[in-house]
């Protein structure tokens, strides 16, 4: 904002005051959680009262809710930066994706729910939960004894995919609403903790750029910043996607760390601005390497504090 000379406000969004986002934004707002039906009210309440004209989803958790009802912020002159409820299902389907992706001629991971995989089953294999976020509930398989364990830690709403070995890089994209490619950032995940790249370095690499390209492509009206995911066995093997995110990555600061500012360029697109955004503008092996940074706050009663009475775990 402060680079288009544009004034406002940050207005972040969470559960409880115990949030380090509370600490970094402008105003923080308490809402209910993602599932309950007085959620998608809540926010636009705090659209109303606070005079939202963007609203960026973060998560996963409620990217279905707020496709579904985008046309209602839209009507209080909200933006939500997210495609239709359509093009967002397509990202969730893994089979449908699979299917699109066949057809496009990109390499894929071949998915299977475990019903499926039960009838033909293969080791090693990759699992992961029908719906979930952070990476909880994902892990390698080997034989039938730790799928047993991991089903009865995690249940069986699981999704059993091929392993593939090799690297593993997420591309950042700036889609914009006309369905063109504005820039792109692949980096190469190094080390990963709960779903989070904690070293990665963005490379330049043709071939993954190209096929990301026509991937976007196929995406619907998915519009803004997304993340895909691939894996490849070597420089030469092609990439095989596994993964799309239509929201910001949880590594994209890399990217604009490397001179892609992909917050700039959502708010010059909202903003009826020229998108400054250029396809490759990026500096090459751009190394992050990530480290937890506390934030320390006085509290009145810390008895009101979630997990006080019994500790959280995630």
């Amino acid at each position: 904002m402060k680079e288009l000379d544009v004034h406002g406000k940050l207005v972040a969004t969470d559960v409880t005051t115990a949030s380090p986002a509370f600490q970094q934004a402008d105003v923080g707002r308490l809402v209910p959680g993602v599932g309950r039906i007085e959620y998608i009210p809540a926010i636009l309440d705090v659209v109303r009262e606070e005079g939202i004209g963007l609203l960026v989803p973060l998560t996963d958790l409620d990217l279905r809710s707020l496709a579904r009802q985008r046309d209602r912020f839209a009507a209080v002159g909200c933006t939500v930066m997210i495609g239709s409820e359509k093009a967002i299902t397509l990202c969730r389907d893994k089979a449908r994706m699979n299917a699109i992706l066949d057809r496009a001629n990109l390499a894929t991971i071949k998915t299977f729910t475990l019903s499926e995989f039960r009838t033909h089953p293969f080791y090693p294999c990759f699992v992961k939960p029908v719906r979930g976020s952070a990476s909880v509930g994902a892990g390698l398989i080997r034989n039938e004894k730790d799928l047993r364990a991991h089903i009865a830690t995690f249940g069986d709403l699981l999704l059993v995919q091929e392993y593939v070995p090799g690297q593993e890089y997420t591309i950042d994209v700036y889609r914009a609403r006309d369905g063109v490619v504005r820039c792109l950032v692949p980096r190469q995940r190094l080390l990963v903790r709960s779903g989070e790249v904690q070293k990665g370095v963005t490379v330049r690499d043709e071939a993954l750029m190209e096929a990301t390209v026509k991937l976007a492509s196929l995406l619907e009206d998915l519009w803004g910043v997304f993340c895909c995911q691939c894996r490849r066995d070597g420089n030469d093997a092609p990439p095989r996607f596994f993964e799309i995110n239509p929201r910001f990555g949880g590594g994209m600061p890399l990217s604009v760390a490397s001179g892609t500012n992909f917050p700039l360029y959502l708010l010059q697109e909202v903003l009826g601005l020229p998108i400054t955004a250029r396809l490759g503008a990026f500096k090459e092996n751009m190394l992050m390497l990530r480290y937890d940074e506390a934030i320390f706050v006085n509290v009145d009663d810390p008895s009101s504090l979630p997990g006080f009475k019994r500790p959280h775990f995630r």
